[in-house]
């Protein structure tokens, strides 16, 4: 059976407006044949015992070095093979590896193997080589795809579809940037970087560098879809198209030691930086060795400075390490003082006086500083009419309206306009607060909570460090021990105005941090549960890291906790900022199960009191390869399912609201399951089961029968995942209802959502603002796109719900993947979609995304770094021991509002 809907009607609702996008169509001519080829490259090298050994460069692999310098080497390789070559001359489309495709069938070259053999210095890689060879043969999967093959790229069950003409089409669209490494330099088929930014009209403070050992890298993010064309409703063009958007990517510095490094991220002094803080951000870092010719990986640290290091050599001898590099190697080693760094592979010590970082390395997210976060954040924030501008500036980087781009058959006109697109402006969403109405997608909050938490018994505590006060730059001016009571004071204030019901704590207590803080927010927590308070306000000073042990408390003691940092607290106790204190009242009220504002009721799925609305973000760890689970590797990370449902029960609420305010009430929740691959024991689909089917059991506990419609939007999703999706978890949430009971069988839709897309919308014509004014030329919320640049065969739909505080905003992608009763139409499921995006409740506006999958992956987000805080850089795991220790309970109330 097919895993994914047939097409339904685009919807119709809210204000026809016209749009520009990042979208150029391309031309692709008729009749074209493309002929595929296996194409290896290897470098011939002589081994120690003088037999002779090879190194392949046409081998794919994910790091970033490696990667560079084999496409680099395949490069070299391939321009000089086709000026000598006979069979290798016309119209050739190379990836740099091991695919090529040409447009006619090369001369001699068959099913087997040709091999050429060229001289060393044809590459400069590879410097010990003696010679290359370079096989050549017939690919075994597809020898022939046409142009003419547009519609088998797109199906509609994943199943039929053809990948040989979308190869085409992504390598022949990046042919130019391939072979001008001294102009750029490219990742995969699509992520390409600028050597020279200022080529392009790009400033120099727009590619700072970040801190002193990271900068920024601009580029182009390209991809080739296949899309529905035709604006006319019910009609496919399958359409190709290059969809282009400017990229900002954080890079280690190339060629920087190691001990620099260190140095410019943790201080002089970075011998005493938390071990698992060091590990988490350099690991994966490769490295070379200034010693001796090699490259090594990090893998850890030693947990004592290298110098105190020892090992044994084959004598059984024991030796310094540092010793040892300077005694062989007639190095000094100036920094004994810190860790040593242990290779990924081989798990020997080096001391980081001897590495540096290898070119070309993408800075990973688990390498992010918070630094690097938020200038990456700050130097991304492009305002729309100025991305507008780079995207068509940088396009013409492609060189696909050159001769050589019509001769491969995939070219774009020289005067060929953007694709502008039809869309709809969805009416705005009506508000219910405790006092009068508003209207979305920014409001005003009521005078009162819909529902106002009840507060019995609670602590406030305050973590400064008084040595830091008189040195303070920055706000706040009042010391911390006058900030904190007042602060609190007003916090009481305002929320029993609101109708919470907030006493005066029953507990407060200042402490002063002069170490390490973990202690000490162990002993307030267990202090406050000892005296029976369910929550825990907490006013740190930002330089007191207190976040993640507080977390984690929050779960040994089962008790809500709440940080605000000293600087907001300031901010309300003595600047009067009224939007600050509501900010924080608003997400108390949420954390004790009360409710701000509700969506007015206007029949829609959201307000179906029989309907549990669930969002539920998959976190996945590395990949576990077949060869890994054979040879009995066991994953070395968990992934974490975060899930969220409107499942929970306002006691708080006055009876005539408590079941509209329960029903938009998203409860939090995770587990750590297994990684997708692995089947032994408890599978990640028998963990995610039993989510589902706890969350069905508190909705009918909770309200006295079960739900007859479960909606699910699913985070977290890759176009590759949609299928397993839609088929394999499909089947999962059918156990849980057999589970609940043999003939429970509730109507079912799936909702898949995407943020990880490069698709850009903009306004037809920019607004433009009087003199000295301001003007938002981000589109509207509400905006939602389901025609002409969507895919021909999905139901697909893109919404612009929110607000960009700053920058371009960006339109989330949603598939429709399930509905089983065959009469729910696009409209219901985009006016759902946009009212649950009101609901966030924290802040006065509207989100990205619907608000069950923001609590979701909020949850996830938190799962993942109480993993870290503590187990720091553990290597294994055990489930059970995890879910017990680490993972609530149950779902509950938000407790990551």
């Amino acid at each position: 059976k097919p895993t994914i809907l047939e097409k339904r009607p685009p919807g119709t609702n809210g204000r026809a407006v016209e749009l520009n996008t990042n979208i150029t169509p391309l031309t692709v001519k008729k009749n074209v044949a493309y002929f595929k080829y296996d194409l290896r490259m290897y470098a011939v090298f002589a081994k120690k015992d003088g037999s002779e050994g090879i190194k392949e460069f046409s081998k794919q692999t994910k790091d970033d070095y490696n990667e560079q310098e084999r496409k680099k080497a395949c490069t070299e390789i391939f321009v000089n093979l086709t000026k000598i070559e006979d069979a290798l001359r016309g119209d050739l489309i190379y990836d740099r590896a091991a695919i090529l495709f040409s447009t006619q069938k090369l001369n001699g070259i068959t099913g087997i193997d040709k091999k050429f053999t060229l001289p060393a210095n044809t590459q400069s890689v590879c410097t010990d080589a003696l010679r290359v060879e370079v096989t050549i043969k017939q690919a075994v999967d597809t020898f022939q795809v046409t142009s003419n093959d547009l519609a088998s790229t797109v199906n509609a069950d994943f199943k039929g579809e053809s990948k040989a003409l979308m190869e085409v089409l992504n390598l022949a669209t990046s042919q130019v940037p391939f072979f001008s490494p001294k102009d750029f330099v490219t990742y995969g088929n699509g992520n390409i970087y600028l050597m020279d930014p200022g080529r392009f009209g790009f400033r120099p403070d727009e590619a700072p560098s970040i801190g002193k050992d990271k900068y920024t890298g601009i580029g182009l993010s390209k991809g080739v879809k296949i899309l529905e064309g035709n604006n006319k409703p019910g009609c496919k063009d399958y359409m190709p198209a290059l969809v282009l958007d400017v990229k900002k990517t954080a890079f280690h510095f190339d060629d920087q030691v190691l001990t620099e490094k260190m140095v410019a991220m943790y201080g002089p002094k970075a011998e005493a930086m938390n071990h698992a803080v060091m590990t988490r951000e350099l690991k994966d870092i490769r490295c070379l060795t200034t010693h001796k010719k090699a490259s090594i990986v990090i893998g850890g640290f030693t947990t004592g400075p290298v110098g105190n290091a020892t090992f044994k050599n084959r004598d059984g001898k024991t030796l310094s390490i540092v010793q040892y590099y300077e005694s062989k190697y007639k190095v000094k080693i100036a920094r004994p003082d810190l860790p040593g760094v242990v290779c990924k592979h081989q798990r020997n010590i080096y001391p980081t006086d001897l590495l540096k970082v290898a070119p070309n390395q993408r800075v990973k997210a688990t390498q992010a500083t918070k630094e690097t976060v938020e200038n990456l954040i700050k130097v991304s924030a492009i305002k729309p009419e100025i991305r507008f501008k780079q995207t068509q500036s940088l396009s013409t980087l492609l060189q696909l309206s050159s001769k050589n781009a019509v001769a491969l058959g995939v070219s774009v006109p020289a005067n060929q306009p953007i694709l502008s697109i039809p869309a709809r402006h969805l009416n705005p969403v009506g508000l219910l607060g405790g006092e009068g109405t508003m209207a979305g997608p920014n409001w005003r909050g009521s005078n009162k909570f819909v529902v106002g938490a009840k507060i019995d018994k609670w602590a406030a505590f305050l973590f400064y460090n008084s040595a830091s006060e008189n040195n303070r730059r920055g706000p706040p001016k009042a010391s911390a021990r006058d900030v904190f009571p007042a602060f609190v004071k007003k916090m009481i204030e305002a929320g029993n105005r609101k109708g919470m019901s907030i006493p005066n704590p029953a507990l407060t207590d200042m402490f002063d941090v002069k170490g390490y803080v973990d202690p000490l927010v162990s002993e307030a927590i267990k202090k406050a549960a000892a005296n029976g308070c369910t929550y825990v306000l907490i006013v740190s000073d930002e330089r007191v890291k207190s976040h993640d042990q507080l977390k984690y408390e929050e779960l040994v003691y089962k008790i809500t906790t709440q940080e605000v940092t000293l600087a907001k607290a300031n901010q309300v106790a003595f600047e009067n900022k009224a939007q600050t204190m509501e900010n924080i009242i608003m997400k108390t009220n949420v954390k004790m199960r009360g409710m701000n504002h509700v969506v007015a009721n206007d029949n829609g799925l959201l307000h179906s009191n029989d309907a549990i609305i669930m969002g539920i973000f998959v976190q996945q760890p590395r990949g576990m390869t077949a060869k890994e689970i054979e040879g009995g590797a066991l994953p070395s990370m968990p992934a974490v399912i975060g899930l969220s449902a409107n499942n929970g029960d306002l006691q708080a609420a006055p009876p005539q609201q408590r079941e509209m305010a329960a029903q938009q009430y998203f409860t939090a929740g995770w587990r750590y399951a297994n990684p997708k691959e692995w089947t032994a024991g408890e599978t990640q689909r028998d963990t995610l089961k039993k989510m589902i089917f706890d969350s069905l059991m508190q909705f009918k506990n909770n309200r006295g029968r079960a739900p007859n419609k479960v909606v699910v939007y699913r985070g977290g999703v890759s176009e590759g995942q949609l299928s397993y999706i839609a088929s394999a978890e499909r089947d999962v949430f059918h156990e849980a209802f057999k589970a609940l009971h043999e003939s429970y069988n509730p109507i079912l839709i799936i909702i898949a959502c995407s943020k990880e897309h490069n698709e850009r919308f903009y306004h037809k014509v920019f607004p433009t603002a009087a003199p000295g004014a301001r003007v938002d030329t981000n589109l509207p919320p509400g905006v939602v796109v389901d025609r002409v640049a969507v895919n021909p065969e999905l139901n697909e739909f893109y919404l612009q719900s929110h607000k960009a505080l700053q920058g371009t905003a960006k339109a989330s992608k949603y598939t429709l993947l399930h509905e089983s009763s065959g009469r729910v139409s696009n409209d219901q499921i985009q006016h759902m979609t946009n009212a649950l995006c009101h609901l966030h409740e924290v802040v006065n506006s509207t989100t990205a995304i619907p608000t069950p999958l923001y609590v979701a992956e909020e949850s996830a987000k938190r799962a993942v770094n109480i993993y870290h805080h503590v187990k720091g850089a553990v290597e294994n795991y055990d489930l059970n021991e995890l879910n017990n220790s680490l993972a609530p309970v149950a779902l509950s109330a938000r407790i990551n509002a």
